[in-house]
C-alpha cells in the first residue's frame, strides 16, 4: 500500500479537533440529591447513558470523516499492476509470423495480437519509452518512442511469411530495454503460441520480468504443400517430359485434398491426395529456358502455406571435361549425370565446364568455360595446385588445414548440406585484391600463409564451415569463372560422396555458370538470397522495388512469391520464396514450454479484458478512491442523522417564552439537583 500525495497525510491532525471537542465540551457541576426526587435517579442515569452513547458514536464518526478524506486526499493505492506507474522503459515483441494469418470469425488472428498491443500502449504514460519488435520481421529496425509512436509502428505492422522465434525476438527486446536508464523495465509478448515458435535461448535478461499474451493457436488440422521437385530434383532437359512430386503436410488422417499445378499462369495438371501424401503429376515437355509456376491445393483458414512457387531451368546436356584422376566417387556420379542426359563427356575444346582435379588443364581454358577445382588428398601436391590457379588467373591458394573436423555452419545454396560431415580440409586464401577489400596474399606458389586467421567469407557464393573457414567459393575472374573446394572428393576426406547431396552439388557446381542454373529449389521466406551480380534491383511480389548491390545479399523476403532481381529496367531471373515447413504445424505450446523458452515469465495471459490488469507490474496499482468516497457519502449521512437526533433530544419542553428557555447544562442541573461551577450560580 502506498500514497501518492503523502505530504497529506499531515492533514490526519485535524483528526484532533472532534476529540478536543468531546473532552473539552464538559460543564462541571455538583449534585445534590434531594429526597422529593430520587425516585427519577433511575431513569435520569438511563437518559445520561444514551447521551454519552451518541456522544461517542458521533465522535467515532467525525474521526473516521477525517481520516477517510485525508486518505482520498492523499490518493492511496494498492501494490502490483492495474493502475499508474513509474516510467518505464517497455519493448512490445508482436508475433506476425505465418502462423498468425489464420483467419477466425472472419478476422485475422495478427489483428487480434495487435488490439492487445495497443492496451498495453493505452496504459503506457507520457514517460515511458517504448519499443515495438516483429518477431516475424527481425531485420525491421526498433525505434524508441513514446505511445503516439508505438501505435504507429503497431498499425503498420504487416504479416510475414516467416517463421517467428520468440525467443531470440525477446532476448532482443531484454538488450533494448535493459540499455535504458528509466526506473522499471518490462516486455509485453504477443503471439498466437505456436509451438515452433519457441526456440530456447540463453537467459540473458532474465531479470526483467515478460508478460505473455497468447491467442491459443488451438488444435486445427492445418494442411499444406510441403515441397515439391520436379524429375527427381535435378531440372528437366528440352523437349522431355517429366513429373512433378508434391507432398502434402498435415491436415487429418481421411483428409483428401485436391491439388493443381500451375506453370506460366495456365493450369497444366490436376489431382487429389490424402493428407500426408504425395501427388504425381505430369509436366512438360518444354523449350529451352526458365520455367516459373505453382503448386497449389484446396483453400483452408491458414491459406499461406497452401501455395508453393518453383522456378527451375530447361536446358540440353551441358558437355564436361574432366582433367586429371579424378576420384571414383566423382567418376560415378558423372556417369550417373550422364546416364540421365545431364550432361555429356568430352573433350575440354568444346566443353562448357572443366572438372578439373588438382589444377590440371586450368592453363588452357578459354574465357567462357568454368572451372570446377577440387583439389588432390596428398597436401604434397598444393604447391603444383597454387601454381596451377596463379596461372590460371584464380586470385586463391590453398593451405595445409587448420586442425580438425568441422561441419557445415552456413551455405548460400539451395542443396542440403546439414548432414555433410567435413573430416579434412584445405583452407582457401585469397591470394588478389576481393570486393570486400582484402589484402593480396602470399606467393601463391609457395602455399606460405600471409597469415594465421580464418580466411573469412570471400565473396561470391560460398559455403562456410563451422571454424570460420569457407569450404566452397564460386566467383568469376578476367580469365574465367570457377567454383573451388576446399576437401578432397574421397570418403576419408568428407561424407559428400556418399550422402544424397553429392549429385545436386556436382550437378550445381557444373550448372552454376553456363547457363542452366540447376535445380528447382527455392528460397525460405525469412531468409536472404544473393541476387545476380549485374542486378541493380529487387521487385517483390507486391510490386515494390528496392536497389540492391550485386555482392550483397537480399533480406527483406516477407511472404511468398516471386522476386524478380532486375538490371535497371530488364529482368534478370526469378527466385521462387516459399513458407517455412515449420509454420504450417499450428501445435500450440504448453505454459511449461513458454517459460522453458523465456525465462523470467511473470504471467500468461489469454482473455484481452484482463490484460490490462496483467501489466505494468511493477506499478503503483489501482486507486481505491470511488469505493473511499462512497464510504465517506455514507458516514456523513450517518453523522448528519445521529446529529440531528441528538439535537432534537436536547431542546426545551417548554411554551416557547424566552424565560422559560434555559441553557440545556442548567436545566439538566436544577432536575439533578445540580449546582454549576460558576460562583454566580453558586451565589
Amino acid at each position: 500500500m502506498g500514497f501518492l500525495n503523502p505530504l497529506f497525510l499531515l492533514a490526519g491532525a485535524a483528526v484532533l479537533v472532534p476529540i478536543i471537542l468531546h473532552l473539552f465540551y464538559r460543564q462541571e457541576s455538583k449534585i445534590f440529591t434531594f429526597p422529593a426526587i430520587r425516585y427519577l435517579l433511575r431513569t435520569e442515569r438511563d437518559h445520561a447513558r444514551q447521551i454519552r452513547t451518541q456522544q461517542l458514536l458521533l465522535l467515532i464518526l467525525r474521526i473516521a470523516i477525517v481520516v477517510l478524506v485525508v486518505i482520498l486526499g492523499a490518493r492511496m493505492h494498492f501494490p502490483g499492476p492495474g493502475g499508474s506507474h513509474d516510467p518505464t522503459a517497455l519493448a512490445l515483441v508482436i508475433d506476425n509470423s505465418m502462423s498468425t494469418t489464420i483467419i477466425e470469425d472472419g478476422r485475422r488472428r495478427l489483428d487480434t495480437l495487435k488490439a492487445v498491443a495497443r492496451l498495453s500502449v493505452d496504459g503506457a504514460n507520457h514517460e515511458d519509452v517504448i519499443w515495438v519488435v516483429r518477431a516475424g520481421t527481425p531485420w525491421e529496425p526498433a525505434i524508441p518512442g513514446g505511445a503516439a509512436s508505438a501505435r504507429a509502428a503497431i498499425d503498420s505492422i504487416r504479416p510475414a511469411h516467416a517463421k517467428g522465434d520468440l525467443g531470440r525476438a525477446v532476448a532482443r527486446a531484454r538488450a533494448l530495454v535493459g540499455q535504458s536508464d528509466l526506473p522499471n523495465r518490462e516486455v509485453h509478448v504477443f503471439t498466437d503460441l505456436q509451438a515452433t515458435a519457441f526456440s530456447e535461448t540463453p537467459a540473458s535478461g532474465a531479470d526483467i520480468p515478460v508478460v505473455v499474451f497468447g491467442a491459443n493457436a488451438g488444435t486445427e488440422l492445418n494442411r499444406g504443400i510441403g515441397d515439391i521437385s520436379f524429375g527427381g530434383g535435378l531440372p528437366p532437359l528440352a523437349g522431355r517430359r517429366t513429373e512433378a512430386a508434391i507432398s502434402v503436410v498435415g491436415g487429418a488422417a481421411d483428409d483428401t485434398v485436391g491439388v493443381r499445378l500451375y506453370i506460366d499462369g495456365q493450369v497444366r495438371a490436376a489431382g487429389a491426395a490424402p493428407a500426408g501424401a504425395t501427388v504425381r503429376l505430369p509436366a512438360g515437355p518444354f523449350p529451352p529456358g526458365r520455367v516459373e509456376g505453382y503448386a497449389e491445393i484446396d483453400p483452408d483458414p491458414l491459406t499461406a502455406d497452401d501455395r508453393r512457387y518453383f522456378s527451375f531451368a530447361v536446358r540440353e546436356p551441358t558437355p564436361v571435361a574432366v582433367l586429371g584422376a579424378a576420384p571414383i566417387f566423382v567418376a560415378e556420379a558423372l556417369a550417373v549425370l550422364e546416364e540421365n542426359d545431364r550432361i555429356t563427356l568430352g573433350a575440354p575444346g568444346g566443353a562448357a565446364t572443366i572438372v578439373s582435379i588438382g589444377g590440371e588443364g586450368l592453363a588452357g581454358r578459354g574465357l567462357t568455360q568454368a572451372a570446377f577445382v577440387a583439389p588432390h588428398r596428398d597436401p604434397a601436391q598444393l604447391p603444383a595446385l597454387n601454381r596451377r590457379l596463379a596461372e590460371a588467373g584464380i586470385p586463391y591458394r590453398y593451405e595445409m588445414e587448420s586442425g580438425g573436423g568441422a561441419r557445415v555452419a552456413s551455405s548460400d545454396l539451395a542443396i542440403d548440406l546439414a548432414e555433410v560431415e567435413i573430416r579434412r580440409f584445405f583452407r582457401l586464401v585469397p591470394t588478389g585484391p576481393r570486393a570486400d577489400g582484402a589484402p593480396e596474399g602470399d606467393d601463391p606458389a609457395t602455399g606460405s600463409a600471409a597469415d594465421s586467421a580464418p580466411a573469412g567469407p570471400p565473396s561470391g557464393s560460398v559455403v562456410m564451415l563451422s571454424s570460420g573457414d569457407p569450404w566452397l567459393v564460386t566467383a568469376s575472374s578476367p580469365a574465367g569463372p570457377y567454383t573451388l573446394l576446399a576437401s578432397p572428393l574421397d570418403g576419408e576426406s568428407t561424407s559428400l560422396p556418399v550422402s544424397a547431396a553429392m549429385i545436386p552439388l556436382l550437378e550445381w557446381a557444373i550448372e552454376r555458370w553456363s547457363g542452366g542454373g540447376g535445380g528447382s529449389g527455392s528460397v525460405t521466406a525469412g531468409t536472404d538470397f544473393v541476387p545476380p551480380a549485374a542486378a541493380t534491383s529487387v521487385r517483390t511480389p507486391g510490386g515494390e522495388e528496392f536497389a540492391v548491390d550485386g555482392d550483397q545479399p537480399f533480406l527483406a523476403t516477407t511472404v511468398a512469391g516471386f522476386y524478380q532481381p532486375l538490371a535497371r529496367d530488364s529482368l534478370l531471373t526469378a527466385v521462387p520464396v516459399n513458407p517455412p515447413a515449420a509454420e504450417t504445424d499450428l501445435t500450440p505450446a504448453s505454459p511449461r514450454e513458454v517459460r522453458r523458452a523465456i525465462p523470467g515469465t511473470t504471467a500468461i495471459v489469454d482473455d484481452a479484458a484482463a490484460w490490462s490488469r496483467s501489466i505494468f507490474r511493477a506499478g503503483r496499482g489501482p486507486e481505491p478512491w470511488r469505493a473511499i468516497a462512497a464510504i465517506l457519502l455514507f458516514l456523513l449521512l450517518v453523522e448528519t442523522v445521529v446529529a440531528a437526533a441528538r439535537n432534537l433530544r436536547s431542546r426545551p419542553s417548554g411554551s416557547g417564552d424566552p424565560a422559560s428557555v434555559d441553557r440545556p447544562g442548567e436545566r439538566e442541573g436544577l432536575r439533578h439537583g445540580r449546582v454549576g461551577s460558576n460562583p454566580a450560580a453558586r451565589g
